[in-house]
């Protein structure tokens, strides 16, 4: 079961989001992710074609990189 999950963030520029996207590869590398930061919701989108996207390590991904993220709905 294919699960996308949208995150709205504060990540501001490419530098902070890459190195947040290579945390992310680090531990789930089996997810596609990648952020649009020209959105005004600073947008992360995550896919895992295998099951859920488990939301908490990504919020603790972004907060250990001083960010903040919510689920967009």
């Amino acid at each position: 079961m294919r699960t996308v999950e949208v995150f709205k963030t504060n990540v501001l520029n490419k530098r902070a989001a890459k190195i947040i996207l290579e945390e992310i590869g680090m531990n789930a590398p089996h997810y596609k992710c990648n952020f649009d930061l020209e959105d005004c919701d600073k947008v992360l989108r995550i896919e895992n074609s295998s099951g859920n996207v488990d939301n908490n390590l990504v919020f603790s991904i972004l907060e250990k990189n001083n960010f903040q993220g919510s689920i967009l709905e």
